[in-house]
């Protein structure tokens, strides 16, 4: 017996579809890339914005990257040592699920 058989009803009539849309998009390309584009701005003026008041407020003029991963060095080398070994997992774990995903389809992360 085939799997599309297998099927519960509500979605019998997307067997063998590639598309929920019937193959035309729901949006069109302008309007996508407007939203794209018009999110990534107000992200990047927000965050810009959130900088400067920070700065405005805290008065520091230069925070580093070696400031933001050790806290201004307010903490001991073992916190240093395990943030940056969660930076370096965080990364090799999201590449890999990608590729789990690329192999078995969206379910294969979860596994």
């Amino acid at each position: 017996m085939s799997s599309v058989a297998n099927l519960i009803p509500p979605l019998q009539e997307y067997a063998g579809m590639e598309s929920f849309f019937g193959g035309k998009p729901p949006l069109p390309l302008g309007v996508g890339w407007a939203i794209v584009l018009g999110f990534g701005f107000a992200v990047a003026v927000l965050t810009s914005l959130i900088v400067w008041i920070n700065d405005k407020v805290s008065g520091k003029s230069m925070i580093t990257s070696e400031h933001f991963n050790t806290a201004g060095r307010s903490v001991k080398t073992g916190l240093i040592a395990s943030v940056i070994v969660s930076q370096w997992t965080w990364a090799a774990t999201l590449l890999q699920s990608s590729n789990v995903a690329w192999q078995y389809g969206v379910s294969g992360p979860f596994w």
